[in-house]
């Protein structure tokens, strides 16, 4: 009886000492002593705006598109509650550099129960393209609800 009690206690305490932590403790990266608090990756690729600038917004999932006669970027951030559309002419149209973004069909962004769209002709900034991978930004004047401008920033985005 001694025997398997010390087998079974054993056993628990291996099993429970190979457990992964199910909530892994990451350091402050601002704090090196900080050894306690649970943070985010940083993430340097991906899709992120502001809003009347206030605080950067990561997109959940970001892509760039091509179609016969346009190119453009889709973002989202809880499905469609964060959704950015935006579009400029050329097909492949990748090159760094400038690139016109239509007024009133350039941008637009749901968000919740408002639709946006920007207010007149605005530049987008092609700022690299290399492994069909793009990178860029704006900033555009909107209409359609309370926010009046958006800042975009997007790293890296891949083809769909």
């Amino acid at each position: 009886m001694k025997k398997t009690l010390s087998l079974l206690l054993i056993s628990a305490c291996l099993i429970a000492a190979c457990q992964k932590d199910k909530d892994p403790v990451t350091p402050d990266t601002n704090n090196p002593a900080d050894t306690t608090k649970t943070h985010d990756p940083v993430v340097s690729d991906g899709f992120v705006w502001q809003e009347d600038g206030g605080a950067e917004i990561q997109a959940d999932s970001a892509f760039w598109t091509t179609w016969s006669n346009g190119t453009g970027v889709r973002a989202y951030k809880g499905g469609m509650a964060n959704f950015f559309e935006i579009n400029w002419g050329g097909a492949d149209n990748t090159n760094v550099g400038t690139a016109s973004l239509p007024a009133s069909s350039g941008v637009t962004f749901l968000k919740g129960a408002d639709t946006y769209s920007n207010v007149s002709k605005e530049l987008l900034t092609i700022t690299a393209f290399s492994n069909d991978q793009l990178s860029g930004n704006f900033t555009a004047t909107l209409t359609g609800g309370s926010i009046n401008t958006v800042k975009v920033t997007f790293t890296k985005l891949p083809k769909r």
